[in-house]
């Protein structure tokens, strides 16, 4: 999706229309922000070490916090073509970047059931 945004982003710095050239480049940022965070959180998932009380708890907070701002930052790229005008560039990113959202969010859902089971009190 990053690369896909990234090829629309450099289409759009020669369009006519500057509002969907800087929510694409926004979009184009923010994404590679949640990549980095998604990435973050696999990583940190395989470092997982069980039974390690607070530094487990704190490994798991880390995955938590990082997926929900990959979510933020999906939120966010939506967010920014409110005022760019209805068309084909607007609806396909957003339908894109919508797909890519439940994808995360069903991930986050699967760390979030996960912590609930680990941590149990």
């Amino acid at each position: 999706m990053t690369l896909y945004v990234a090829n629309l982003s450099r289409q759009a710095d020669y369009a006519a229309e500057p509002r969907a050239a800087s929510a694409l480049h926004d979009c184009f940022s923010l994404l590679g922000d949640a990549v980095d965070q998604i990435r973050g959180s696999v990583k940190q998932m395989r470092r997982l070490k069980s039974g390690a009380g607070e530094e487990l708890r704190f490994q798991l907070s880390n995955v938590q916090t990082w997926m929900s701002a990959a979510l933020t930052n999906e939120d966010t790229c939506v967010d920014g073509f409110e005022d760019v005008e209805e068309g084909a560039l607007k609806s396909d990113v957003c339908d894109r970047t919508l797909k890519v959202k439940e994808v995360t969010s069903n991930a986050l859902a699967l760390v979030n059931s996960f912590v609930a089971k680990v941590m149990v009190p």
